[in-house]
């Protein structure tokens, strides 16, 4: 016999079952039915829960920001053991792409959103996580925003499953912050 979940258990499938729908198809193409039978409950649940589909989002991304904002914390609380804070940051990013890819997906549909409610949201969170990372980090703005950056960019390749050769190497940074790449031999760079 199947065990009786508690209203907040549905909530928690509910959204959990939304950001996969979202991650998959978008906001716009994201269908509230296919939510509701993904969670394994009625449509009608689904508006008990939520006044309409934004509302539903909203919540999905507050739910991934807060994630992204532990990931955050556990990268400050682990520098300790010997690696930068930028260096945990980006293997526990790695893991959570690798690990949750419907997480990284949904973050990457929100950033599309053309409703501007909903963008709203969005940008709030955003501007919330950069200033969370600069706050844990001891680090200025332009830092957090420059590894954001190369994050979504990384995001998008293990996303997209790209072969390691057309991968931003986030670990072994060279040039990333400081002097510009060496040109290879033979590029014609002017010398």
């Amino acid at each position: 016999m199947a065990r009786r979940l508690t209203a907040d258990q549905r909530r928690e499938d509910l959204i959990e079952a939304a950001i996969t729908e979202f991650a998959r198809h978008g906001y716009g193409d994201a269908r509230t039915a296919d939510i509701a039978k993904r969670a394994g409950v009625s449509q009608p649940y689904v508006y008990a829960l939520f006044p309409d589909k934004q509302a539903l989002f909203v919540a999905c991304h507050e739910r991934v920001v807060e994630r992204i904002r532990v990931t955050l914390v556990q990268a400050q609380q682990q520098t300790s053991l010997g690696a930068s804070y930028e260096t945990r940051l980006e293997r526990l990013q790695r893991q959570w792409v690798e690990e949750q890819p419907d997480q990284a997906l949904f973050q990457l549909q929100a950033l599309t959103v053309t409703d501007q409610e909903v963008r709203s949201v969005v940008r709030a969170g955003y501007m919330q996580l950069v200033d969370e990372g600069v706050r844990l980090g001891g680090v200025q703005r332009q830092y957090v925003l420059n590894y954001m950056a190369r994050a979504i960019l990384d995001s998008v390749s293990l996303l997209l499953d790209v072969p390691s050769e057309y991968r931003l190497d986030l670990l072994h940074r060279d040039h990333v912050g400081g002097s510009e790449p060496t040109p290879p031999a033979g590029t014609g760079d002017g010398a």
